[in-house]
């Protein structure tokens, strides 16, 4: 019988306990975690003998308008976009409207009588949607806010619904928009519902470069429009990949496989993209829905870190640390640098929006409207209810202390929050 040396079994648990602190850091975090139960008062909240004290903040609802009819079936969400002093929005019946931001008044309305799927794009001064008809749209602003178009009867199964909405731009796609258009000069940028990218001229629907994807489509929360940055273009797809193109011509830079296959087909094994992709000093961050969070070299697309948190929406960058709310309702602060996790707090069994930052502050509504707000160290410090639906997917327009947000039922929203 061999007995092993002694300095063997020494170096065997070593090595084990460094692995299991390296464990510890990504899972744990090396700062404090922050479990908090949002029943309890943020006053009486104890860790170490210190009391947590409640910050005051003030958070008023200025105004709320009820604009359309909101979000409906499983088409992907529909973002409102602020542009200069003007909100735009669209509900999924195809009605088209612009909010002034001083006092929530609509400044016009105008009903397109189309099945929208997917928008909206501001975009060389016209508005730009995806139909359910897998048509690209677009409506110039100035004629929309005049009303030159006017809807007219064509055929007596026509008497008692007025016609589609006269469009100034109207392109036929292979499937459905899967995301909002993005604006390349004067060219469109468009991720299809089959994964597939196109860059094309909205003029005379020219195809300037394509590339082809062979995925199942997943699109039941919406999904991330491509980013354009520095003539390259980065898209995220739902086979659990993130690629970088050429934007002058489509040559592929680099392929990287984030999220690997883990189901026992195809459609188990595909990761839904729905995260905004976020680039910020050379390095990407992304992750697929019931995936993990990356961070890649953009250059490259190597992998620099993986944390092992499954986002529900987009995610949020601030002195140095990345925040965003996970599929199992957490708020979750990880270090930029080396994706350990600095805290993370749940509040309730409620699914929360993405975090906004306010003076240092991370906060984030509920879906059911209720407004938390948490401090450096992941404790909780503020709760307020508000009446309010709202998507878990839900893009907040931000000017300082403003915010501006459309609520499901169709509700645009203005708050300001003081500390």
């Amino acid at each position: 019988m061999i007995t092993p040396k002694p300095f063997i079994i020494v170096f065997l648990l070593f090595i084990t306990s460094c692995s299991n602190l390296l464990t510890w850091h990504l899972d744990k975090g090396i700062h404090k975690q922050a479990k908090i139960d949002a029943n309890q008062s943020p006053s009486a909240q104890v860790d170490d003998n210190e009391v947590i004290v409640k910050v005051d903040i003030s958070a008023n609802m200025v105004w709320s308008k009820s604009i359309n009819s909101g979000l409906e079936g499983n088409s992907g969400y529909l973002y409102p976009v602020k542009n200069n002093n003007t909100i735009y929005t669209v509900d999924t019946d195809g009605l088209l409207s612009a909010i002034d931001l001083t006092n929530g008044n609509v400044k016009w309305a105008i009903p397109t009588n189309r099945e929208i799927s997917s928008g909206l794009s501001v975009l060389n001064d016209s508005i730009c949607l995806g139909t359910a008809r897998a048509k690209l749209i677009c409506h110039n602003i100035n004629q929309l806010a005049s009303n030159k178009h006017t809807p007219i009867i064509t055929s007596l199964s026509n008497l008692t619904k007025f016609s589609e909405y006269p469009v100034d731009t109207e392109v036929d796609l292979i499937t459905e928009l899967a995301a909002p258009v993005v604006g390349i000069n004067n060219l469109f940028l468009l991720k299809l519902d089959n994964d597939d990218l196109y860059l094309i001229n909205p003029d005379n629907a020219e195809v300037i470069w394509k590339s082809e994807s062979q995925n199942i489509p997943l699109r039941t929360k919406g999904s991330s429009k491509p980013l354009y940055l520095d003539n390259t273009v980065f898209v995220a797809r739902d086979n659990g990949s993130v690629s970088s193109y050429s934007a002058i011509d489509g040559t592929l830079n680099w392929f990287t496989i984030i999220s690997s296959r883990s189901g026992r087909n195809d459609l188990e094994s595909q990761r839904d993209a729905e995260m905004e992709i976020l680039i910020d000093n050379d390095k990407l961050y992304y992750g697929h829905f019931q995936g993990e969070l990356n961070a890649l070299d953009i250059n490259t697309g190597n992998i620099i870190w993986t944390s092992p948190f499954s986002f529900i929406n987009d995610i949020t960058i601030n002195n140095n640390s990345i925040y965003g709310s996970t599929s199992d309702n957490m708020i979750v602060s990880i270090d930029q640098a080396s994706g350990f996790v600095n805290w993370k707090s749940k509040t309730s069994s409620v699914q929360l929006t993405q975090p906004f930052i306010i003076s240092d502050v991370v906060m984030a509504f509920t879906t059911k409207g209720t407004l938390v707000a948490f401090n450096n160290d992941g404790y909780l410090i503020y709760e307020k209810a508000f009446d309010l639906d709202i998507h878990s997917q839900t893009q907040f327009m931000q000017d300082g202390n403003k915010l501006y947000f459309q609520t499901i039922d169709g509700d645009i929203v203005h708050f300001i929050i003081n500390l």
